[in-house]
């Protein structure tokens, strides 16, 4: 692994001198681009996933490597290769190519509900009484960015979008309202270890709570994400984000994933992180829950400690069975 120190040593040496944001999160560096004859910091570069970002003047990569391939040289880009593990194609590095940034984009015939409430379309409205029926508030459609199309694979379909730290789009979840579709989800083809579900809105500060699907997330409330089904590992996006800041997590996946929870649980703890569970109940997933239901119960969160993989273990044996 590349020390954060060797990080710094590395990107000081290509785009100069470096302050640190207040989270240690980014170094802050002189626009190679924009920002030489000024003097003046506004080139962002993640530490963790080496994306950037200048402020000024909009210049961005998934990582560094597309703006090493413009200002940097052979070595830089050689060296950079040999930190971030990217993989060379028959042990050559294409300079011409922007394969380490993947784009993707929303449907074309994406529309956002929030300002469609008064569509005459019956299947716009359909969809927006679906997500009234599974208790999703106005303010919702508006804070989580919800669409759907009007024709297309999409039609009658929830579409869900995800954006990262700097507000580009990473993800999206479709999901169909009518019952009987074989397909319920269609998602963009993206992995989704390398992504973290509407980054955009998470404090890394602050206590964040870890659902499986959107829908449960919108009804965990403010600084929640999704993981996108019920495995973290410790090569996710997700996971190098949480434990790089230790950040505090709260557990509340679905109540037939109580093994892989605990599995998350003792990993991150591993990491030094402060993990809760919450006790679903008789619910079978946060999303079955209202708003309501979920706060009290995350108000009676409990912390993990070794002994309830313990216990799980001893509560699966079976009568009879030998250990």
């Amino acid at each position: 692994m590349v020390t954060f120190t060797k990080k710094i040593s590395f990107l000081r040496s290509v785009f100069g001198q470096c302050e640190l944001d207040r989270k240690q999160q980014n170094g802050i560096f002189v626009c190679p681009e924009c920002g030489s004859g000024t003097g003046k910091k506004k080139f962002y570069i993640n530490l963790d996933t080496w994306q950037c970002h200048c402020w000024s003047c909009g210049l961005k990569g998934r990582t560094v490597l597309s703006i090493l391939k413009k200002h940097g040289t052979r070595e830089d880009i050689e060296k950079f290769v040999s930190y971030s593990g990217i993989k060379k194609n028959n042990n050559q590095i294409d300079l011409d190519s922007d394969q380490d940034i993947q784009k993707i984009r929303l449907p074309e015939e994406f529309l956002l509900l929030a300002d469609n409430q008064r569509s005459i379309d019956p299947d716009v409205r359909a969809c927006i009484r679906y997500l009234m029926s599974r208790g999703v508030s106005e303010r919702d459609l508006w804070r989580y960015r919800l669409g759907t199309a009007k024709s297309g694979r999409f039609k009658r379909r929830i579409i869900i979008p995800s954006f990262d730290m700097s507000g580009d789009l990473n993800f999206f979840v479709t999901r169909c309202i009518d019952p009987g579709i074989r397909r319920k989800y269609i998602n963009s083809n993206v992995n989704k270890k390398n992504i973290v579900f509407n980054e955009i809105d998470i404090d890394w500060s602050s206590e964040i709570v870890l659902v499986e699907g959107p829908f449960d997330m919108m009804k965990s409330g403010i600084n929640s994400t999704c993981i996108l089904g019920s495995a973290l590992r410790d090569d996710y996006l997700l996971f190098s984000r949480i434990v790089s800041r230790c950040t505090p997590v709260i557990l509340a996946l679905d109540s037939d994933m109580k093994e892989k929870e605990q599995k998350i649980a003792k990993l991150l703890s591993s990491y030094g992180c402060q993990v809760k569970i919450i006790d679903l109940g008789g619910f079978s997933d946060v999303g079955s829950m209202t708003k309501e239901d979920f706060r009290n119960r995350r108000k009676n969160a409990q912390a993990w400690d070794p002994s309830h993989l313990l216990k799980m273990k001893i509560g699966a044996i079976r009568s009879g069975s030998l250990l």
